[in-house]
């Protein structure tokens, strides 16, 4: 009978290894979890800048004048933005009565996060109701 009580449990070398298995499997756990946790804030960054852009081109010619060469900038919440328009250079378009003239607008909104520069650019063209001299 004393020989077979001694023989119910588990050794020691048992309990190492089954605790050993257990670590490695919580820390790669562990690390897929941070990994995912990283991409949710990064893809929240990514939407919170072209809110922020798409929010800056809205404003294009009522709070942003729409002029050629114009540079505006600003800071908002973290996110640096910078509008700048320009003509647009992409044919030969008569200039006549009542002409519109494309002009190629470029909001650039940038943020730091952890020691990293990250960005994000939106380009459109706008039409201006005065031509530009």
């Amino acid at each position: 009978m004393s020989r077979r009580h001694a023989q119910a449990g588990f050794s020691l070398l048992e309990i190492l290894v089954a605790f050993s298995i257990l670590a490695l499997s919580l820390g790669v756990l562990l690390e897929i979890f941070s990994t995912a946790l990283r991409g949710v804030a990064l893809s929240e960054h990514y939407t919170q800048a072209a809110l922020l852009a798409e929010s800056r081109l809205a404003d294009l010619g009522a709070d942003i004048a729409l002029e050629s060469g114009s540079f505006s900038s600003g800071e908002e919440e973290g996110y640096r933005w910078e509008v700048s328009v320009s003509p647009y250079a992409g044919g030969d378009l008569e200039a006549g009565p009542g002409y519109l003239e494309p002009l190629v607008v470029k909001v650039l909104v940038s943020w730091g996060e952890l020691g990293r520069e990250r960005r994000i650019q939106v380009e459109t063209l706008r039409l201006s109701a005065e031509p530009m001299m």
